[in-house]
C-alpha cells in the first residue's frame, strides 16, 4: 500500500507538471502569435510604403500618361484616352539617335538610361544632355519629346504618348 501512495504521488506530480508545461507552453505560443503578427504589420506597413523620390538633382521629375487607339482617317486629338503610364520610359541621346544612320535603333535604345514608371509617376538622375524620352513599346522622336538637362537642375516635365494601333 505504501508503494500505490507512492505511484499516485508520482502520477499526480506528473499529471500537474504536465498541465503546468502544457499552459506555459500556449501561453509562450499565444505571446509568440502576438509578437508575430506585429512584426507582419510592421513589415508590411514598410513594404506598402511607395518610394516618393523627388530629390532629384540633376534630371528630371514629371507625369506620364499613355493612351492607344485608331488613328484613321483623321487623328482626332479630343477623343483620345489618355491613362497613368506602368512601364519603362528611355532616354536616348538625341545626338546618338540621329546619327546612328540605319543602324539598329532598338540596340540603341535598349542600352540607353531607362527608368520604370509606376502610376504615372517619373523621378529620374540624369547626366547632363539632349535626350529623346519613348516608352518601351515604340519609338517617337519630336520636338515634344526632347528635353535637355543641364548641370545641377531639375527640370519639371510632363509626357503624354499616343500610340497608334491603325493609320
Amino acid at each position: 500500500m505504501y508503494k500505490n501512495n507512492s505511484r499516485d504521488k508520482s502520477n499526480r506530480f506528473n499529471i500537474k507538471y504536465i498541465i503546468y508545461s502544457i499552459t506555459t507552453y500556449l501561453n509562450i505560443l499565444t505571446m509568440n502569435k502576438k509578437i508575430v503578427f506585429l512584426i507582419s504589420i510592421c513589415f508590411f506597413a514598410i513594404l506598402g510604403c511607395e518610394k516618393n523620390d523627388t530629390t532629384v538633382t540633376t534630371g528630371i521629375i514629371g507625369t506620364v500618361e499613355y493612351g492607344q487607339g485608331d488613328c484613321m482617317p483623321v487623328i482626332d486629338y479630343e477623343s483620345r484616352v489618355y491613362n497613368d503610364y506602368n512601364g519603362k520610359i528611355f532616354f536616348v541621346v538625341k545626338d546618338d539617335w540621329n546619327n546612328l544612320a540605319g543602324g539598329d535603333y532598338a540596340q540603341l535604345k535598349n542600352s540607353s538610361i531607362n527608368v520604370r514608371v509606376k502610376q504615372g509617376k517619373l523621378s529620374a538622375e540624369l547626366p547632363t544632355g539632349t535626350y529623346f524620352v519613348m516608352p518601351e513599346d515604340f519609338n517617337i522622336y519630336s520636338d515634344e519629346n526632347t528635353i535637355t538637362i543641364t548641370s545641377e537642375e531639375a527640370i519639371n516635365r510632363d509626357f503624354r504618348f499616343f500610340k497608334c494601333t491603325s493609320y
